[in-house]
């Protein structure tokens, strides 16, 4: 499992995210797309730091 978490381009999720937030035609909608771009955040830092072990990047 742990390849297939290095082959998620997760940096590219959260842009796809954040322009979706952008182009959000309601708060609530827009709420959603920034907490999805969050989570991928995170999950990309947990998955860099699981490749190599350090936070420092």
């Amino acid at each position: 499992m742990s390849e297939l978490l290095e082959r998620i381009d997760y940096e590219a999720l959260v842009l796809a995210k954040l322009e979706d937030a952008a182009q959000s035609s309601s708060r609530s909608e827009r709420r959603a797309h920034l907490d999805q771009a969050a989570v991928f955040a995170a999950q990309g830092e947990a998955a860099r730091y699981a490749a190599d072990g350090s936070r420092d990047r």
